[in-house]
C-alpha cells in the first residue's frame, strides 16, 4: 500500500527537475564557492588558498629554510632588528599622544564582555582613548640589551603583540573620522616613537570609505569614530621564513585585533572586525601596491549605538 502524499511526491519531482547536483565547473561560468566545494575532486581549477597552506610547510630536511633563518642570528641582522621601526619623524607630520589611560577592568571580565558592535552613536572618541588602544595593540612594552659577537651591544624592544622572530611585519594605522584632537585623515602609529605620523588627508579617508562593500550597511560607517588599519609588509617576515612567514603575518594581525577589542571593551567602546572592502580600491587609496604592502584587516571603533 502506497502511503506517499501525492502533493509531496509532486513537489519532490518538481524540485528534482531543475536542481543541479554538483555541476562540473567547466559547465558553468559563474563559479560560487559552494560550487568549488562540491567539485573538490576536480583538478582543473586553481586552489590558491590551499596552495598557500602547502607552500608554508616546514620540513626538517629543508636546508634553504635553515640557512635563511640562521642568517638572522649574526651581528648584522641582530643590529638591524634592534633598530627596526626606529625612525626620524618630521615635526610637521608628527602628532604626540597624550599619556595612556588606565583600563579599570579585569582581563577575564573583558574577555567575557567582548562582543562585536556594528552600530555606533556618532559621538567622538578622544585621542587619549585612541592612543591607549594603539599602545595596547602594538606599542613597545619592554627592552633588553644583548651583547654582539664582535663586541658592543644592541637594545631590543618588545611589543604588546607577539611577532615571529621579532620582525613585526604588520603596521598599525588609523583612519581618524571623529577624533576631536585629530584632523580627519590617516595616520601611522610609530611604536618606537610612541607617536602618530600623518599619512593622508580627508580625501584619502573618503576614498577609503568608498572601498568598503559592506552588505546591507550592517556596519554604520558614518557614525564610527575611527578605523584601525592593519597594513602588512609580508617580506619582513618572508625574507627569513619564506612562504611560512605569511602565516606569521596573519598571526600578528589576530593578536593586534584582539588587543584592540579587549582594550576597547575596557573603555566601554564598541569595535568590530571588517574585511568587507575592495582590496584594489583600499590599497590604492592608501598608496599601497597590494602585494609588497597591503591592507590586511580593519577594525571599526565607536561608542555603541
Amino acid at each position: 500500500m502506497d502511503h506517499t502524499d501525492p502533493e509531496l511526491a509532486q513537489s519532490s519531482a518538481g524540485v528534482s527537475a531543475y536542481r543541479l547536483l554538483s555541476p562540473g565547473l567547466s559547465a558553468v561560468g559563474l563559479r560560487t564557492h559552494q560550487a568549488r566545494y562540491d567539485n573538490l575532486g576536480e583538478s582543473t581549477f586553481p586552489r590558491p588558498a590551499e596552495e598557500f597552506i602547502v607552500a608554508g610547510r616546514f620540513a626538517p630536511w629543508d636546508r634553504e629554510a635553515q640557512l635563511s633563518g640562521a642568517d638572522y642570528f649574526g651581528d648584522v641582522m641582530a643590529t638591524a632588528l634592534s633598530v627596526i621601526d626606529h625612525e626620524s619623524v618630521s615635526d610637521a607630520d608628527r602628532v604626540e599622544l597624550p599619556p595612556p589611560l588606565s583600563v579599570s577592568i579585569a582581563l577575564d571580565e573583558a574577555v567575557v564582555r567582548r562582543r562585536s558592535v556594528r552600530r555606533y552613536t556618532g559621538d567622538p572618541v578622544s585621542l587619549a582613548e585612541i592612543g591607549t588602544l594603539l599602545r595596547f595593540a602594538a606599542g613597545v612594552t619592554g627592552e633588553a640589551d644583548a651583547e654582539l659577537m664582535r663586541g658592543g651591544g644592541a637594545t631590543f624592544r618588545f611589543r604588546a603583540v607577539p611577532s615571529g622572530g621579532g620582525l613585526y611585519p604588520v603596521e598599525v594605522h588609523l583612519a581618524a573620522l571623529d577624533v576631536p584632537e585629530l584632523d580627519v585623515g590617516t595616520y601611522r602609529y610609530s611604536p618606537v616613537e610612541d607617536a602618530l605620523v600623518r599619512t593622508g588627508d580627508r580625501a584619502v579617508v573618503d576614498r577609503l570609505r568608498d572601498s568598503f562593500a559592506i552588505p546591507g550597511e550592517i556596519i554604520s560607517i558614518d557614525s564610527a569614530a575611527a578605523v584601525v588599519l592593519l597594513i602588512a609588509r609580508p617580506w619582513r617576515s618572508m625574507r627569513k621564513y619564506g612562504p611560512r612567514g605569511m602565516r606569521f603575518v596573519l598571526h600578528e594581525c589576530g593578536g593586534i585585533s584582539q588587543n584592540v577589542h579587549l582594550t576597547a571593551t575596557g573603555f566601554g567602546l564598541g569595535t568590530t572586525d571588517c574585511s568587507s572592502y575592495v582590496d584594489d580600491h583600499a590599497n590604492e587609496a592608501l598608496g599601497l601596491d597590494g602585494v609588497l604592502s597591503f591592507l590586511a584587516h580593519t577594525i571599526f571603533v565607536g561608542w555603541p549605538g
